[in-house]
Formats: structure tokens, sequence, C-alpha cells
């Protein structure tokens, strides 16, 4: 064809549901969601030129005297509704937050606030008012958006705007109010109502402890002025992240490696060089931070154990040490830092279009050649710090450890192998503890509803690797999802695979309760391909929502296997992974008294903390062959007698999952422990001069 034809060009048009492909992508939790209604915030100050100690954020969380609980975030800049027309109703701008302006931004594609609107409430808007107008723009529960009825540029004076919002009795400071009120300001309330997940009571305090120290949210609290209100009452006044104080010693200062501007990513028998600098963008550092407590799993600060990748501005990704291959712990516990540009405002190689690293929702880099090199680098780099650690806290325990010998571990080993199985048999059923993680056992053949209609059967599993592992999804028909509706599957890793990305429901996969509920179990094959993955199931179907944690292992214990854990002795004991330097585990006073790292999880191993606390006040007023050092052995059995039980409770009736269940387990496992002490360690405990039969 020779006739020139030019193509008149038009605005996109996409279906709905496009929305609801990208929206399942991001993964939302309430905490993720408040912090990109921050970041939001923050932008709108930005581009405002409001200087830093001027914004102000206020958190409102109510659920007394409303129908369904609130979340709110507020912030004393407003928008016109030229903004709301050119920035808010735009998806997949990647200018949407500067609007129009060129200012630097926290927000990406503007996607993030929106998206959690639309995807976590029955309903959510933006009460907003600049210029004397006032515009309420949202998600209906279909999850469209538009203005409300009679309320798309509805002019009214400032104080009335203030009233209608419900916003009078909030601790404005005097400075601001007196601008809203002149006119000089406006405001804007986001306001997400029905939370998911939520069905009355917020659990305020731990959402707010996990909001402080989020990667998206920790730098800007860190700068900015952030309230939160709870039912009217001030809970935070200023809401500021932990301050974490360093190791003592040469471990005090931050640590700062500039990055070679090549790096070899190495896959199978191949390996690329990878560049990581140029003329145009300066090597990046690293720097990485000690802290004088544990960052330990589970614990409250246990989120701050990562490495934030950070951008222009703000965090482009964010990664645990555990699941970036870090190997050295318990030392890397004490580790937590960052990656980015040269130098503060500029732009980072990884946000080159031309790398594509940079994800839509910023909690991962998308995973290339170029981001496993650099992950991998900041690993190793990682690791030296932790063999420089775990090198001072054995020059330390030198002595204390010549004194320690296995024969006291032994004898409690052996009683702890001889009634664990039974013990667990009576708390839960069944052949005892699958000797930690794994699918749990049943709790009997009875069908039960899942408790938020809609939920995996076992909230983590442990996967074979290579093996196809089953996968179960409860869901309350028609109750959660009618018969015919679709759900979809996808894993966070690429390491992890599903043999199906959705499935619709049939009248084959129900079952009943005895209360005639009908529950649809939908089966999916989990595959895992490298050992010590870990991912995130995630089943979604509209604004529903749940997700199982799995982790690869070798090979799971069969119930007619070993059926309890290892029991091992810091600084003495061979490190049966191999990954401890010079093979032997060294924890310090800081670490827990037992303790397990990342990789001991799947291996069953526990580790008694020989350089704790009390354990170095035994040593230093009594001897390790002392009476006194037997119950410090046998204290620390009874926890992990405990911890089993707890986890195993979890497993298998996490639905009744609370306070005081653990409590009447707790108790429960305690009393059946000292009963079979006092039948088989009679001398061990009470013996002043008791010696094992060995010697």
């Amino acid at each position: 064809m020779t006739n020139k034809i030019t193509i008149k060009e038009t605005a996109n048009v996409f279906d709905d549901h496009l929305l609801d492909v990208i929206g399942n992508d991001f993964k939302f939790d309430h905490v993720k969601g408040m912090a990109e209604w921050l970041k939001n915030s923050v932008d709108a100050y930005r581009t405002n030129s409001i200087h830093q100690e001027d914004q102000h954020v206020i958190f409102r969380f109510t659920d007394q005297g409303v129908t369904h609980p609130i979340i709110e975030c507020v912030d004393f800049v407003g928008m016109t509704q030229i903004d709301i027309e050119k920035a808010f109703k735009r998806w997949g701008d990647p200018n949407a937050a500067k609007r129009g302006t060129r200012i630097k931004t926290y927000g990406g594609h503007g996607n993030g606030g929106k998206f959690y609107m639309r995807q976590m409430f029955g309903e959510s808007r933006f009460v907003t008012y600049k210029d004397g107008a006032l515009n309420i723009f949202g998600f209906s529960e279909n999850k469209k958006y538009g203005y409300a009825q009679g309320f798309e540029n509805k002019k009214m004076s400032p104080k009335e705007a203030m009233e209608f919002a419900e916003i009078t009795d909030l601790p404005i400071p005097a400075e601001v109010k007196k601008k809203i009120l002149a006119g000089a300001t406006g405001f804007t309330v986001v306001q997400g109502i029905a939370p998911e997940g939520i069905k009355s009571k917020f659990k305020v305090a731990r959402e707010i402890e996990r909001l402080k120290n989020h990667p998206q949210s920790r730098r800007i609290l860190l700068r900015s002025n952030v309230a939160v209100v709870y039912n009217g009452h001030s809970l935070y006044a200023l809401l500021k992240p932990d301050d974490l104080l360093p190791l003592p010693g040469k471990f005090t200062e931050p640590r700062i490696i500039n990055i070679p501007k090549e790096l070899t990513v190495h896959s199978g028998s191949e390996s690329t060089v990878m560049e990581m600098a140029n003329e145009k963008y300066p090597p990046g550092k690293l720097i990485l931070r000690t802290s004088s407590e544990a960052l330990a799993r589970g614990s409250k600060l246990g989120e701050l154990n990562r490495i934030d990748i950070l951008g222009e501005i703000g965090v482009i990704g964010s990664y645990q040490l555990s699941e970036m291959g870090v190997t050295g712990f318990p030392a890397a516990a004490f580790i937590y830092g960052e990656f980015g540009p040269a130098h503060d405002g500029d732009a980072s190689i990884l946000e080159d279009p031309a790398n594509d690293c940079v994800s839509n929702d910023r909690a991962k880099l998308v995973s290339n050649d170029t981001t496993k090199a650099l992950i991998e680098w900041i690993a190793q780099e990682v690791d030296k710090l932790a063999a420089e650690i775990a090198a001072v806290e054995r020059e330390k325990q030198k002595a204390n450890q010549k004194e320690i010998t296995s024969k006291f571990n032994d004898v409690l080993n052996e009683w702890k192998n001889k009634h664990m199985r039974r013990i667990m048999s009576d708390l839960f059923g069944g052949s005892g503890t699958d000797g930690g993680g794994g699918n749990g056992g049943k709790t009997g053949t009875e069908v039960s509803a899942p408790p938020n209609g809609f939920d995996f059967k076992f909230p983590q599993a442990e996967i074979e690797l290579n093996v196809p592992e089953k996968l179960t999804l409860k869901i309350s028909v028609p109750q959660s999802l009618p018969l015919g509706a679709t759900i979809f599957f996808k894993s966070d890793s690429d390491k992890v695979s599903l043999d199906e990305e959705k499935i619709s429901i049939k009248s084959d996969y129900l079952k009943s309760t005895p209360e005639g509920q009908d529950v649809a179990f939908i089966n999916i094959e989990a595959l895992g391909s490298i050992i010590g993955t870990e991912a995130t199931i995630t089943a979604t179907a509209g604004k529903l929502s749940a997700s199982i944690k799995v982790v690869v292992v070798k090979e799971k214990e069969k119930s007619s296997g070993k059926s309890f854990p290892q029991v091992l002795l810091s600084g003495h004991n061979p490190d049966p992974l191999g990954i401890a330097p010079d093979g032997i585990l060294t924890l310090g006073e800081r670490d827990p008294v037992v303790y397990q790292r990342p990789q001991d999880v799947s291996a069953n191993i526990y580790w008694i903390n020989t350089a704790s606390p009390m354990a170095s006040k035994i040593y230093d007023r009594f001897t390790f062959d002392s009476i006194q050092w037997r119950n410090f052995l046998f204290d620390r059995y009874v926890d992990i007698f405990v911890k089993e039980a707890v986890h195993e409770l979890y497993k298998r009736d996490y639905e009744n999952f609370n306070a005081d269940a653990v409590d009447q387990k707790i108790s429960e496992v305690v009393r059946q422990i000292h009963q079979s002490a006092k039948e088989d360690l009679e001398q061990f405990l009470f013996d002043e001069s008791y010696v094992t039969q060995n010697e």
C-alpha cells in the first residue's frame, strides 16, 4: 500500500475490569495503604511549596457511634476541581503526583492511594475544600468512581466546610486553622468506610506501630508532623519512628560502601556483567547500620531487619535480609540499612526506564539481571559486617565456652524425644507435632466454614523441593461468592509456581458444615524450585483476598520419622547447616535466650543461648556443672515445648487463635512437662551431686 495514512490519535479506552487485575497486584494491607495516603498528603504539601515543619497530617480512626469503622487521612492543602480532573482521575500517569510541577514527589504513578481506596473498603471518598469550593469524589460500592451528587464545586464558607467534614474538633495547629478560615489554604479528608478485614474494632496501636517503621512511611515520619486520633481522643500527638541505638564499639558508626560500576550476575553456567553506574548515574552507596537490640523475626522491631532501596525521593523497594540470601545470622539480625543514589536527591540508575527495575507498587524491584546482581552484592556486604560482629562476640566468649559441655543437654534431648510426641498428641490428637512448619494436622473430618468467608485452610505451609504440594482455599457459598465465580491465584516469587492461575467454583467442590453451610474447597498445587525460598500465595476474587505463606524445604518430615526439634548449645555444638562462621554458631547477650535463624525454622533446630545474661550470671556465681545450670537448661526446654505448642495451635486452629486459647494451651503443656520431669528428671533437677551415666 503506497497511500499515506495518518492515524488520528485519541485517548485510550479500557474496561474497569482492568483495574481489578492491576489492583490485585498491589497486595494491600491497611498499613501499606495508609503509607500511600501519607505519601499523597506530603506530595500535596511539596507541590504547593510548603516547608516540612509546616506539613501536618492527621490519621483518624473511628469505630464508635458509626455503622461501619472508618479510616481517615487529613491534610491541610486541599484540591480544586481542576486538580481532581488533572491528577486524581488519571490512572498510571508517572507525573500525576507532581500536579503539573517539576517538584520531586514520593508518589510513583499516582495509583497506590487510589487502589487502596478502591480495593480495601466498602466505600471510599475524599472530601476536599479549596478556594471557597467543596468537592466530594470517590468510589461507590461497585468500585466506580465519580463525584457525589450535589457536591461538585459546591460553594461554601471555610467554617461551613470544616463543620461538614467534621474536622473542627481535630488537633489542628492554631496557625493552620487560622489559614483555613482565612481562605489561605484548604483541606482534604480521605475516608475509607467499612475497611476490609475489620468487622467492628480497630487494633490501632498495633497498626500504628507497623506504620511507624514501614518502608514507605518511616522517612516521611522523621520529618513531617503526623498525629493519630482514635474515637475523638488523641493517641499520638507526634508520631515518630523508633530510634535504634547502635551496637557499641567499632559498630557505632554507619558503614558506607560504594557499589562497583559493574557487577556480575550468575545464572547456572552463564554469567552476565551488569552496569551499575555511568556518567549520568554515579555509583550508588550502601549504608549499613547496627542496632543494639536484635531485630529478630516476630519481634516488635523485626520488620526493620531489612535494606530499603532508595530512589530520587522515597523508597522504590524493600527487602528483609532473610529474603536477600543473607546467611550471617544471628549477627545479621543486628543490621539494617539502605541503598540509594550517590547523593541525596539524585536519580538512581535503577529508575532509568531503560532498565525496567521499579515496580508499580514499589514494594519490590522488578526481578531482572540488574536487580539480582544488586541484591546479591548487598547480601555479600551484609554478611561481611555480620561476620565481623560475630567475631567480636566469639572473642568475648572464649573463656566461658571452654567450661561448657553437652552432657546435660544430651540428657534433656533424650528426655524431650521420649515425651514430646506423647505430650503433643495429648494436646492436639493424632501423632503429635509434624516437626515445625508444614501443613499441620487435621482437627477432625468435620467441615467448618472459613472465619472471613474466604480463607486458606492454613496460614502457612512447607512445600517439598520439586514436589507439587496441594494448598486448599475455603469459601462460604453463596454468602461470599456464588457458584461459577472465578478466583485468581498468584505467587509473589518466580521460584514458587502454581499449576492454576484461575479456578471457577463448581458444585463438585462443595461440602456442608453441621449447620448446613456450604463450603467450597478449591485446591491448587504449588511447586518450589529452590530450597529456602519464601513466597506468599494470594487468592483474589473482586474485593475478597486471602493469602498463605509457604517455604521450600529439602524434605518434609514424614509422620513416621523424627517428630521433635533438635536442641543445641550456641558456641559449643557444631552447626548442622554448616553456615555459621568456623562451623560454630555464636550468640550474644542481646540475642534471644532460645533462638532460631531463618534457616533453622525449616530445619527444625533450636539454639539455647549460652551467652544470655542469666547463663553468664550462673557461670559467674556457680559453674556449668551446677544444679543451677541444669535448671537453666530445663527451663529452656520448657520454652521450646511452649513455642512448639503455640505454633501447632496456630496451624491447626488459627480460626480460634486468641489470647485465651493460647493461655489455656500453655498452661496444659507446662503441666504435662512438669509431670514428665517429675517422673524422669528428679535427680537431674534436684540432686547436687548428679552425674550422667557416662561419667
